[in-house]
């Protein structure tokens, strides 16, 4: 069999590659998720048009290929990097990758947070794959790096509902930082603190309340602000939390003094200051609260209104799982309204969203509420299909399967009252009061 030191690496007639083309081809191996040109110049320290020239003469030996501006790089070039490339180099061009990758986070989080985020957060998907490499590498090697490219990341990450992979990447290298702070980077460590505690993982979380003591200036990246306050803010001292976000107060920066609003309370102001700024993830956030509280007031017609302006921006943000659970929540205003064909069209939409965002729970109650919505259609036997499929559908491997289980339950005994079967309503309200774990042993 041919190596893949030569495996497709000649010209189309046959010939031996150029030497600067392999030389090229064998560092690219660096680019776990995809390339440009401009970031293959920056890495390789080349000239951006040499650049061009080179790839595109890899995509024509098949070995690149290309869409919109974007190359992928095949397996034999991966291959023939690692028979090419010594460790001292690969770490070398890895170190600069990061570096590259630092500045491109840099950049994108000023914008993220105003009209022109959407694109820049498109241009931090197109990296994912190489974020998540560059942070892996530099949590062994380089863990200031490392630090700030979490730091960096962590607005895309929460506005884009990935709270488990920022918890995940900020545990590992917490781990390898160890208990000792790096001088300079108090709040970066801060933020890896914060994605570990509110993805569930709370070490950590004294250490991150000693270090918002002792920052007496305003926060450096806008979101500590709203993480801290989310996170931490409902479990510390009140004499904290206010004076956490009293420090805030002195900020320039026009989003962090919309966020101290709508962390003190006063979501129609953030609101008002989210929507200056062009921000829309904040503006879906205090559309959010003002939904809830407008719902927890019993004016439900605004909470719907709210909600669906709320819905609007987490689809242009492409958040998944934030929809569904807004559009879940629509369903139920609805539902209180009587609105049924309406509540269960949100219902119907939520079981599309939670399966592309993996929430079963939200599922579960998206079919709970359709199960409810045909039972004040007076289509009873629809209704109790539907709770069925709701109760079999409860796995026991998520936090909220206990709570979906008696809800479904307690649906299926308003069925059966509904429908003039006391005697049934009756057992199932049996079940639905037995705990969560001898209703499994007993079987369903």
């Amino acid at each position: 069999m041919e190596s893949a030191s030569h495996a497709g690496l000649a010209g189309p007639d046959g010939e031996p590659m150029p030497p600067v083309e392999r030389v090229v081809a064998a560092r690219l191996g660096v680019f776990p998720g995809g390339l440009t040109a401009a970031s293959v110049a920056a890495v390789l320290e080349l000239p951006l048009q040499t650049t061009s020239c080179l790839l595109d003469a890899l995509t024509e030996r098949s070995l690149l290929t290309v869409s919109d501006g974007r190359y992928e790089v095949l397996d034999a070039i991966h291959t023939y990097a690692g028979e090419r490339v010594s460790s001292a180099e690969a770490d070398d061009l890895r170190a600069r990758h990061a570096a590259y990758l630092l500045d491109l986070v840099r950049r994108a989080d000023a914008q993220l947070r105003g009209p022109d985020q959407l694109r820049w957060a498109t241009s931090i998907r197109h990296e994912s794959d190489n974020l998540r490499g560059a942070i892996a590498w530099a949590t062994e090697h380089d863990q200031r790096l490392a630090l700030e490219l979490v730091a960096g990341l962590s607005t895309y990450w929460w506005m884009h509902g990935l709270v488990s992979e920022a918890g995940r990447a900020a545990e590992r290298l917490l781990g390898a930082l160890g208990p000792v702070v790096p001088a300079g980077l108090e709040e970066e460590y801060l933020l890896a603190v914060l994605h570990t505690a509110g993805s569930g993982r709370p070490d950590g979380v004294e250490q991150a309340r000693v270090i918002v003591e002792e920052l007496v200036e305003p926060f450096r990246y806008p979101v500590t602000v709203l993480l801290w306050s989310i996170v931490l803010g409902p479990f510390v001292p009140a004499e904290l939390a206010a004076d956490v976000l009293a420090r805030q107060e002195l900020s320039t920066d026009a989003w962090t003094l919309a966020a101290v609003q709508l962390c003190d309370t006063s979501a129609e102001a953030a609101l008002a200051e989210f929507q200056v700024v062009g921000d829309r993830w904040g503006s879906l956030l205090a559309l959010d609260e003002l939904g809830q509280v407008a719902a927890g007031a019993k004016e439900f017609k605004r909470a719907i209104e709210l909600t669906g302006q709320a819905l609007l921006l987490a689809d242009e943000l492409g958040v998944h799982e934030e929809a569904a659970s807004l559009l879940c929540r629509r369903g139920d205003l609805r539902l209180r309204m009587r609105e049924l064909p309406a509540a269960a069209d949100d219902y119907r939409r939520t079981l599309v969203r939670a399966k592309q965002a993996g929430r079963a729970d939200l599922a579960a109650a998206a079919r709970i509420g359709l199960a409810k919505a045909a039972r004040f259609s007076g289509d009873l036997a629809k209704a109790q299909e539907l709770a069925l499929v709701a109760l079999s559908r409860c796995p026991d491997d998520w936090d909220e399967a206990d709570l979906a289980m008696t809800e479904a339950l307690a649906e299926l005994a308003a069925i059966a009252a509904a429908a003039g079967r006391p005697e049934e309503a009756h057992s199932w309200r049996l079940k639905a009061g037995l705990a969560p774990e001898q209703y499994r042993s007993a079987g369903r």
